[in-house]
């Protein structure tokens, strides 16, 4: 297959300007470029709805910008449709934003619905009643879907627009974790939320979207600091960056290393570098600490900071990341993973 593609009108419009690659869009490229080139390039995206996604954001806003959660997300009592059920009705949702019709309800795209069913391959051993004619499979299809939970979850989807939905269950969860958060003290300073008014050296950020570029890459780096802290008395930084995670807090280690998330450290570290340190005067006497501060599925939460020892190494493994993207971007070469493109794998 062939994914150059130079002459494409997408791939065109995608070199039209400078590429800022995110730890997202970073671990997409290296895993799968073709994936990397659907989703940027062809803005063939799909969107992450799963519900560990969704209490993962909810928790971030409600720690950092909890005055924020209603410009972001409505909430709905009960409980969302299971995972299968949702997806078929967000597509029907997708459906609903193109037709201006805003009284439609989910019965309204009962054709919608079979054919979606059909795609996922849902319910598809049902069968027409041998007894009465009037049950076919399709009704009983339809049985599965238009269920009063699952028209409520649609109903809130009209209502919601652009907004998340999110069920009581998964909000009363997600503070839950916020609260054992805001009680561990190591976390509460390394965030600073009991810094006196006094305290004009710190500067706190949350939340905070960064762009850099770097004089020797034809692309730049992006990324959305969970929290920035930075004292100028001591001349210190601490980037800390929340981690929810399905597993306990003793494998974490095993998900830095699966999940790649020592990628993120390093960009992290290089946009508050060139955002807030490449130009200071006093540079060499300042120190900068990036902390993992994670949150389990049995609500312990731990800050995992990073050495110094094991940074170095990190910021060493990340200039062989830095010459595979720089390869891919300047080639335009989207058809495999860099290692497998040079013959680097053999078994």
């Amino acid at each position: 297959m062939e994914m150059t593609l130079n002459g494409s009108e997408e791939l065109e419009k995608f070199y039209k300007e400078k590429f800022y690659f995110s730890y997202s869009s970073i671990s997409k490229l290296l895993y799968s470029p073709v994936a990397f080139y659907n989703h940027y390039v062809l803005n063939n995206r799909e969107d992450s709805v799963g519900p560990h996604l969704v209490a993962g954001r909810v928790i971030h806003c409600l720690l950092f910008e909890e005055d924020k959660y209603d410009d972001y997300f409505t909430s709905m009592p009960g409980k969302l449709p299971t995972d299968s059920q949702k997806k078929i009705i967000d597509n029907i949702f997708k459906t609903h934003l193109t037709i201006e019709n805003n009284s439609l309800s989910l019965e309204d795209y009962s054709q919608d619905i079979l054919t979606e069913l059909l795609t996922a391959n849902l319910y598809q051993n049902l069968t027409d009643d041998k007894k009465d004619k009037s049950i076919t499979g399709d009704s009983k299809r339809l049985d599965k879907i238009l269920t009063e939970e699952n028209k409520q979850y649609f109903n809130f989807l009209k209502e919601a627009r652009e907004k998340t939905v999110v069920d009581q269950p998964t909000l009363d969860g997600c503070r839950a974790s916020v609260e054992v958060l805001k009680s561990n003290k190591d976390i509460r300073q390394l965030l600073q939320f009991d810094r006196a008014e006094t305290d004009d050296h710190i500067e706190v950020y949350s939340e905070l979207p960064v762009q850099v570029d770097v004089d020797y890459l034809p692309y730049g780096f992006k990324g959305i600091i969970d929290n920035l802290v930075i004292d100028r008395e001591s001349k210190t930084i601490f980037i800390n960056d929340l981690k929810t995670t399905g597993k306990s807090l003793l494998e974490f280690p095993e998900s830095v290393q699966y999940y790649k998330y020592w990628i993120q450290a390093v960009v992290y570290e290089k946009l508050v570098f060139h955002k807030f340190l490449k130009d200071l005067p006093d540079l060499a006497e300042w120190q900068l600490y990036f902390t993992f501060i994670v949150i389990d599925k049995y609500n312990q939460a731990y800050p995992f900071q990073v050495s110094a020892e094991t940074m170095a190494v990190w910021q060493q493994d990340f200039d062989e990341i830095t010459d595979m993207l720089k390869y891919h971007y300047e080639s335009k070469d989207f058809t495999l993973p860099y290692d497998l493109i040079m013959g680097n794998v053999k078994l």
